[in-house]
């Protein structure tokens, strides 16, 4: 079961980070609509978008716990600041609904990817 849900989680979440990736690094309008309205500047998602096109294949890799553990580190910080961010604002739940999304794909990735280390007897830190 833990093998299904981490693969499902992370699967999913890979596929949205390449996603999200190549509309940041095009930047699609709504996405420089949005971040301009939330006060950020244009040439963030550029950086967003290259960090989550680095990041995704990392996550699905074999093996690499320190990568991955900053990984998981990026997009909790990515997907904390864009809730932080769209909340604070007074942006409505759909507009915030994919960075709840992908922070709960993220979660469910972190700890069952834990949970199969820990019971494989992977070392934390190589």
């Amino acid at each position: 079961m833990t093998r299904t849900l981490y693969w499902a989680s992370t699967g999913l979440l890979a596929l949205a980070m390449v996603g999200a990736g190549v509309q940041e690094l095009r930047l699609a309008p709504e996405l420089v609509e949005s971040a301009r309205r939330l006060g950020y500047p244009e040439y963030l998602l550029t950086m967003l978008g290259l960090a989550k096109l680095v990041g995704a294949p990392l996550l699905v890799a074999p093996g690499l716990p320190r990568l991955k553990e900053w990984v998981y580190a990026g997009f909790a910080f990515d997907f904390g600041g864009a809730i932080a961010s769209h909340t604070i604002s007074g942006d409505t739940l759909q507009q915030t609904l994919p960075a709840l999304v992908c922070a709960a794909l993220l979660a469910v990735s972190y700890v069952t990817w834990r949970s199969r280390q820990a019971r494989e007897g992977v070392p934390e830190h190589p």
